[in-house]
Parts: structure tokens; C-alpha cells; sequence
């Protein structure tokens, strides 16, 4: 059934059809980055103030083949989506490579305008700074099988943030916002809220 589940989301039918969902939302640096590693099992990209900066796919699945990660771009252009591959399997022995490779994929979605394989270059004229849109809707998928890898398939959504940098936009509130809200709006969607469990000294 997940595997089903799993196959429809990547035609984009979820537009039209309220498909099951697990979305993953919370306030920025609320600690949603550390349960999803815990979860998942790779290591997210960290960076002062918000990193996740598009929705994150996590699509987990045991299997008896040796453990895989594939990671692809999911656009939606005119109404439709398309997957796109985005660089070459990562195997076990290259489980650290996965932190970089998310930097990347996520550096590709937030510059539409350039080719993705830019984004897979060691080149220097690869930045990762300044990109063409703060935030976005499209969103990097993960799939990972392996032996010991838990049937689980959620979205990792962009922190909600109160205010914005000096550098920052305005409408990156109300965006980052209303893209939770389409997420979580759905009936059959479960939200694994994150929030921080801080401890005050009482004076």
C-alpha cells in the first residue's frame, strides 16, 4: 500500500486526489531536522537561521537490497509535476554524501531558471549563495531502501518564522505559511508537529 501511495505522488495526482500524508511542520529551529535524522537514519543539511528552505519528500522502505538513496527534483509546472533524477544513486559506503547532495538538489529547486547538473558540479562557479527564490513549493524527493529501513514515507516542511532578515522578504512569511496550510488542510493528512521542550530556571 505505501508503495502504491508512493508511486501516485510521484504522478502529482495528489493535486486532485486528498492522497494519505504525513507533513512535518514546526516553528524554525524547533528541532525538526534532528527527529527526522533520527527517523530516517541520513544526515540533513544544518545552517544558522532556516535551512529547509523547500518541502523535503522522505520515502523509507525496507528492502532485502543493500541500502540506497536516490534523490530527484518534483516540479510542478502549468499544473503538472515531473520528477527528475538528480545525480546517481547513493550507496551505503557514501552515506555522508547524502547531506551534500540534499544542499545541492535544494540549491537547484530554488534556482529554476538554471540546469540542475550545474548544482551536482564541484565547479567553482557553483554558489550557494544569493539564490533566485527564497523559498519554494517544489520540493526535493529522497528514496531510500534498505535492510533495516522502517515503511514510513513524510514531507518535511520549512519552518514557520515570525520575521524575516535584514535580506529577507516580507512575503516569505505568508508563503512559507500557505504552504503549510495546503499540506495540512487535507483530511487525510497527519501533522507530526515539532515543538522544542525548553527548560525555564523559576526565580
Amino acid at each position: 500500500m505505501l508503495d502504491l501511495v508512493n508511486r501516485l505522488h510521484s504522478t502529482g495526482v495528489q493535486l486532485d486526489i486528498d492522497l494519505p500524508q504525513i507533513a512535518v511542520i514546526g516553528s524554525q529551529s524547533a528541532g525538526k531536522s534532528s527527529l527526522i535524522e533520527s527517523i530516517s537514519g541520513i544526515t540533513l543539511p544544518r545552517a544558522s537561521g532556516t535551512c529547509t528552505r523547500c518541502p523535503t519528500e522522505c520515502r523509507l522502505s525496507r528492502s532485502d537490497s543493500p541500502w540506497k538513496c536516490t534523490v530527484s527534483l518534483r516540479r510542478t509546472t502549468d499544473g503538472h509535476v515531473h520528477d527528475e533524477s538528480f545525480g546517481d544513486p547513493i550507496f551505503e559506503n557514501a552515506k555522508s554524501e547524502v547531506e551534500d547532495r540534499i544542499r545541492r538538489a535544494q540549491l537547484a529547486i530554488l534556482n529554476p531558471s538554471k540546469p540542475s547538473k550545474e548544482f551536482l558540479s564541484d565547479n567553482e562557479d557553483c554558489k550557494f549563495d544569493n539564490p533566485e527564490l527564497s523559498f519554494s513549493k517544489d520540493c526535493v524527493s529522497l528514496d531510500i531502501r534498505g535492510p533495516d529501513v522502517a515503511d514510513l514515507s513524510f514531507c518535511d516542511l520549512p519552518g514557520l518564522i515570525a520575521n524575516v532578515g535584514a535580506n529577507g522578504n516580507k512575503n516569505d512569511i505568508d508563503l512559507i505559511k500557505s504552504l503549510a496550510t495546503a499540506y495540512i488542510k487535507k483530511a487525510s493528512c497527519i501533522i507530526l508537529l515539532t515543538v522544542t521542550c525548553e527548560s525555564k530556571r523559576i526565580s
